[in-house]
């Protein structure tokens, strides 16, 4: 079973991720810090993390900083409203692989789910 992080708070939101990995036989584990996200990185590999940029305590940067240095090949995956283009902007800058809208987000995130990089 492939297996995903998620750096989201919104429960509701990771309800509906959930409900979209089980479909596709995928695991999500979800972290509210990037340290937390790399601890979970320790406990088992994952091949995507999925970083709500909506979030101003998950700056694009320092993420994508941290995240390579522990996983350099995972495929990091950014989102946020359409609205929120700086945060988008940024993490493009920061070497995120895909960053989307959420709502494209929440439309490819089957195939997100179950494509390896």
């Amino acid at each position: 079973m492939s297996r995903a992080i998620g750096l989201v708070r919104d429960l509701i939101f990771r309800s509906k991720i959930d409900a979209v990995a089980r479909a596709v036989g995928t695991e999500v584990v979800y972290a509210s810090t990037i340290d937390i996200a790399l601890a979970r990185f320790g406990e088992s590999p994952a091949t995507a993390v999925f970083v709500d940029l909506s979030d101003a305590s998950l700056p694009a940067a320092d993420v994508a900083a941290r995240i390579r240095a522990a996983a350099p090949n995972v495929r990091l995956i950014g989102f946020a409203s359409h609205v929120d283009l700086k945060s988008l902007r940024s993490a493009r800058d920061a070497g995120f692989d895909q960053t989307l809208s959420r709502e494209e987000f929440t439309s490819r995130l089957p195939e997100l789910l179950s494509s390896p990089k």
